[in-house]
């Protein structure tokens, strides 16, 4: 049976890319793969022991980066390669897995694994990791077409070898029926409170648009992140009258049993997605989603504006609350809309049809050819005063090893990095316009409502 070891960031146990990696554990054995996951540790954010006691259940190995040097990881990813002997190495988030495979690869190509890259978000960095490591890339696994896309159209990966993988969606646990329009209307906001990419204080404007528009509802936000509090401060009269509730982290089973049962409605708000996942396990559950258009959303096509869904321009949540005024006042645009969100998540897109493509990706991985060839160099960036005194990183790594001085990162970014950080403001820019254009030639341009007949959009 060939091995699989996937390296991911232990920080975040309960993000949406998690939980695609803990599936991948539990279900590639009884498919074929031998799996193990490969936790990384730090000294303050990255903790596989509590990553564990969130998922107890799967098999993990420990590499240890506590030292926060990028030497150190580097050889902390070795040896855990070294303990495993896998066929294929899937890097979660976990750039220096990249470099790490790249380097066996040069000093043992006999034995050395195949690399297999997660871009699981269109953020330009990863392209730009992606287009300079593709001399060893053998197999990029990406959540959308755009990114998919991306990765061989500007990182000129041979189209082959990438593959187009979302998370898949488990089936409800009890029979669905369409929703029928009703007041007051049941809200369900379900993601990371976190503004940069989910867009999430624009809940705060888009509840006051509602209730200026005089539309009865109740809001039900799941979900933990920085911005938890401010939300919480600004909405709080709504959440004493009992409009809105805020539950914190939700585990998915709980939002399965309770509140994708109980909602009409979904919110979503992010700037960019990939395939992404709750929208379409509450679609599932017969729940319509207002959901912005988001970079990646249309190149995907899962969300039918006025087909199974509603959407808005990003950034307007005002825009967001005239669609939910929409969906109550229609009539029998919440029955039709629900209907064909039930029948929406089939195929590829369920659980059992997207860990099938898992397999079949890594299956396809190990047919192709082996690739090796040259990637660039990362340097060791160590702040300090043995930087500022001129010491060489040779040295200072020596010192702080002999005196066990580690470094102190201020992020889970800089503890264990997801990029390389080479990336240029060139390479940004080219990045980001490919996204836009792509996005755009997929956009519908007539037989649905469009976004632009919303006034200041």
């Amino acid at each position: 049976m060939p091995r699989l070891l996937i390296v991911s960031r232990s920080h975040n146990p309960l993000g949406g890319a998690d939980r695609i990696i803990a599936d991948l554990c539990r279900e590639l054995p009884a498919r074929g793969w031998d799996t193990i996951l490969g936790l990384t540790r730090g000294a303050r954010f990255d903790d596989p022991d509590a990553y564990r006691r969130v998922h107890r259940d799967l098999p993990t190995v420990d590499i240890d980066g506590t030292l926060g040097t990028r030497a150190a990881r580097l050889q902390s990813l070795d040896a855990a390669i070294e303990k495993t002997n896998p066929d294929v190495v899937l890097s979660m988030r976990v750039f220096d897995a990249w470099d790490a495979v790249a380097r066996r690869k040069t000093s043992r190509p006999a034995t050395a694994p195949r690399l297999a890259v997660g871009v699981r978000a269109f953020e330009a960095p990863y392209i730009s990791d992606v287009r300079r490591f593709r001399a060893n890339v053998d197999l990029c696994v990406t959540s959308g077409n755009l990114i998919a896309e991306a990765c061989r159209s500007i990182a000129c990966i041979d189209k082959e070898r990438v593959e187009s993988i979302g998370g898949g969606v488990h089936p409800p646990k009890q029979a669905v029926q369409p929703r029928e329009s009703r007041t007051p209307i049941r809200l369900l906001y379900a993601g990371r409170l976190e503004q940069h990419q989910k867009r999430v204080l624009d809940l705060i404007p888009f509840v006051q648009s509602l209730v200026t528009a005089g539309i009865l509802f109740r809001l039900d936000i799941c979900g933990a992140g920085p911005e938890e509090e401010q939300i919480a401060a600004e909405l709080k009269p709504l959440i004493t009258s009992g409009c809105v509730a805020m539950h914190g982290w939700v585990s998915q089973e709980e939002l399965y049993d309770r509140f994708y049962p109980a909602a009409d409605c979904f919110v979503h708000l992010a700037a960019w997605e990939g395939i992404t996942i709750s929208p379409r396990e509450a679609m599932a559950h017969g729940v319509v989603p207002v959901i912005s258009e988001f970079t990646g959303l249309h190149a995907e096509g899962q969300f039918l504006d006025r087909v199974n869904c509603l959407t808005f321009p990003i950034g307007r949540p005002d825009a967001a609350a005239l669609r939910v005024g929409e969906l109550v006042s229609e009539p029998g645009m919440m029955s039709r809309l629900s209907t064909a969100a039930l029948e929406s998540q089939t195929g590829r897109y369920a659980f059992a049809g997207s860990i099938d493509a898992w397999r079949d990706a890594f299956d396809k991985c190990l047919s192709l050819p082996h690739v090796a060839g040259p990637w660039p160099y990362v340097p060791e960036r160590l702040d300090g005063r043995l930087s500022q005194w001129g010491v060489p990183n040779s040295l200072q790594l020596k010192v702080r090893q002999w005196l066990n001085k580690p470094v102190r990162h201020d992020s889970p970014g800089s503890e264990w990095p997801t990029a390389s950080g080479l990336m240029t403001a060139d390479e940004r820019q080219e990045i980001e316009a490919f996204g836009k254009n792509f996005e755009a030639d997929r956009k519908p341009t007539f037989g649905s409502h469009s976004n632009n007949d919303i006034k200041g959009s």
